[in-house]
């Protein structure tokens, strides 16, 4: 059987709870089996924990820890200052957002001058002649030799 409370135990087994909560899961647990298993399991894991032997560790392997420790401790003075300056940076990106907003007019006006400069003019009607004879006109203009005189080069 599975209870929805379980998930409240480690919390409840470490005493990270408040007081009224941890009055609460007391007396759930006079009446819950789920939560009992899970409480005694805990219970039980961390004697096999406190009673496991400890490990020698070397003296190089002490002396690495220690020297890792103290990059760690000037890196975090970095990592706090990288923190507030990425706070600082949002903060001033949000007051920009909230508070330059240009008016509904401004961006029409804007836009008006920022699309005539970008368009193409509007199309003229033209006959097909002038189109052919200007095609001919850049054709030869950009011939190598002299349409005319083909001996003389541009």
């Amino acid at each position: 059987m599975r209870c929805d409370e379980t998930a409240q135990i480690q919390a409840y087994f470490d005493s990270e709870l408040s007081p009224a909560d941890q009055a609460a899961m007391r007396i759930h647990l006079q009446s819950c089996a789920a939560c009992q298993a899970e409480l005694a399991e805990l219970k039980r894991l961390s004697e096999l924990v406190a009673a496991a032997p400890m490990v020698e560790m070397s003296d190089a392997a002490f002396a690495r820890l220690q020297s890792n420790f103290r990059h760690v401790v000037s890196d975090r003075g970095v990592m706090r200052i990288a923190s507030w300056l990425t706070a600082a940076a949002a903060a001033i990106l949000v007051g920009a957002l909230l508070f330059d907003h240009p008016t509904t007019v401004e961006v029409a006006t804007v836009n008006t001058w920022q699309t005539e400069a970008v368009m193409p003019p509007p199309e003229q009607p033209s006959s097909t002649g002038e189109m052919v004879a200007v095609a001919q006109w850049m054709a030869s203009d950009l011939a190598p030799g002299d349409v005319d005189n083909p001996d003389l080069e541009h």
